[in-house]
C-alpha cells in the first residue's frame, strides 16, 4: 500500500512541475523517514497524496538548488533538537526552514560555514516580534517555527570569528530521525500503562459495566493528556536536554 502511495505522490509532484531528480529525492527521503519513524501507513502519516503534494510544492516549484549544494532533512524531539542543531551546524548545515511534517530542511553549499542555533518560545505574532527585536542585534534570524517554538540561526563567525571557517565538511549524516532516551522513556511509560489497562480488563480487575469505573476512566484519559502536555511545556521552558 505504501508503494502505491509513494508512486502516486511522485506522479503528482512531477505533474506540479518538480524536476524528476527532486521528485525521486523527495520520495526516497519520505520513504526513509516513514521507515525510521516506525509508522506503517503513509496515508495516515502524510494524508491524501494530492493534498500532500500541494503542501510539498507550495512556493517551491520555481526553486532550484545551487550547483554543488547538499540538502538534508531530519527531525528530532524537543530534548535533543538544540544539541543536534548545533552539532550539525558546526558541520556547515544551515537550516532553511521546517517542513509540514516537522523536519528541519537543511542545505550545505560548497563554500560551507559553521552555524549556531537556539530555540525560544513565544506566543502570538507580537511575542515573536518582540523576541526577534531582542535577538536580531546579535545576528540571530528566525529559521523555522513549530507550535510555539521558534528556531534561530546565525553564522558562527558572529561569535567565533575566523575559527568558524569550515575547511573540510564531513559526509552528510545517514540518519533522518533522532529521538532521545527521554522520548523513548515516555513512550515506554505510555505503552506499559496501556498494556496494564488491557491486561487488567482481560483479567477482570476493571469492571467497565460499573458506571463509577467507566466514568473514572473517561475522566482519567483527558487528565493524563493534560498532565503530559503541561509536562512537555515545562520541559521546553526549562530547556531540558537528553541524547
Amino acid at each position: 500500500m505504501n508503494t502505491e502511495y509513494f508512486a502516486e505522490l511522485g506522479r503528482l509532484l512531477a505533474a506540479r512541475g518538480l524536476p524528476q531528480q527532486e521528485v525521486s529525492a523527495t520520495v526516497a527521503d519520505l520513504t526513509g523517514y516513514l521507515a525510521e519513524s516506525g509508522s506503517a501507513d503513509a496515508h495516515e502519516e502524510f494524508g491524501a497524496p494530492d493534498v500532500f503534494a500541494d503542501r510539498l510544492t507550495q512556493g517551491r516549484t520555481d526553486e532550484r538548488p545551487e550547483p554543488g549544494a547538499e540538502t538534508w532533512k531530519w527531525t528530532a524531539d524537543i530534548y535533543t533538537d538544540r544539541l543536534l542543531l548545533n552539532q550539525y551546524g558546526a558541520e556547515g548545515w544551515e537550516v532553511e526552514g521546517i517542513d509540514f511534517v516537522g523536519r528541519f530542511v537543511c542545505r550545505r553549499p560548497d563554500a560551507a560555514m559553521r552555524w549556531e542555533y537556539r530555540r525560544e518560545t513565544a506566543h502570538g505574532a507580537k511575542g515573536r516580534e518582540a523576541l526577534l527585536a531582542d535577538l536580531e542585534p546579535d545576528g540571530w534570524e528566525p529559521c523555522g517555527r513549530w507550535l510555539h517554538m521558534t528556531y534561530f540561526k546565525r553564522p558562527a563567525a558572529a561569535s567565533a570569528g575566523p575559527a568558524a571557517e569550515l575547511a573540510a565538511p564531513p559526509a552528510p549524516p545517514a540518519r533522518h530521525v533522532f529521538f532521545s532516551a527521554k522520548f523513548w522513556g515516555l513512550v515506554a511509560v505510555f505503552v506499559v500503562s496501556m498494556t496494564l489497562l488491557v491486561l487488567g480488563n482481560g483479567f477482570g480487575l476493571f469492571d467497565f459495566n460499573r458506571p463509577a469505573v467507566y466514568i473514572g476512566m473517561l475522566g482519567a484519559a483527558p487528565v493524563g493528556v493534560l498532565v503530559g502536555w503541561f509536562g512537555v511545556k515545562r520541559d521546553i521552558a526549562r530547556g531540558i536536554e537528553s541524547r
